[in-house]
């Protein structure tokens, strides 16, 4: 079996001197990586944390997840090439992904889920759906989703569509309906879309 490399055409145009990698897809330079796992599901990682994550930092520690194994470790900003553009992400790392739940909103008093999230390719291929427990969390996991996934549904617990987007755009509600909605829990939610 071949295996597929990704490289730095993969990778969006200078990432790697001016994007934060928390919360990006990120391309492991294959020499950094044993032989034996020098391919692209081994390549792909999601940037969580570190002083390495934010280019203009000194710090060079960045704390990732790989999405073919959910593996977690920490590398050094220069092991990577970069963001990867959402065109080279491939179908199978897009639902990995779709699994993501950003979890770091859920305090001892929102344990209980509220709603879920699901994310979808281009031919409607989705894996089961995501549960989130906040407010918070949703708008976590759309911001984790939107620029990968063709499109992104927000479920209420009885699976009634409460949020949709399609291509990074809001869909349902309509942007008036949402601006109302928002207006009415007053700055306790905020969406960058």
């Amino acid at each position: 079996m071949d295996k597929k490399l990704l490289t730095l055409k993969d990778c969006i145009i200078d990432s790697h001197y001016n994007e934060d990698y928390a919360g990006k897809i990120i391309v492991l330079r294959p020499e950094a990586l044993k032989t034996e796992y020098r391919d692209e599901r081994f390549q792909l990682w999601l940037g969580r944390f570190g002083f390495g994550c934010d280019p203009l930092l000194r710090g060079r520690s960045v704390f990732a997840t790989c999405l073919y194994d959910n593996e977690k470790a920490e590398w050094v900003r220069e092991s990577f090439y970069g963001a990867v553009k959402p065109e080279s992400l491939p179908d199978w790392a897009k639902l990995k992904l779709s699994q993501i739940n950003p979890g770091s909103s859920a305090g001892e008093h929102e344990q209980t889920p509220k709603y879920r999230g699901y994310s979808f390719l281009e031919n409607g291929r989705h894996e089961a759906g995501v549960w989130l427990c906040s407010e918070k969390e949703v708008m976590e996991y759309i911001d984790l989703q939107k620029n990968y996934q063709h499109r992104v549904m927000i479920c209420d617990r009885g699976d009634c569509n409460v949020l949709e987007l399609v291509k990074g755009r809001i869909v349902h509600p309509s942007r008036e309906e949402l601006e109302t909605i928002l207006a009415r829990h007053e700055g306790s939610m905020q969406m960058n879309l």
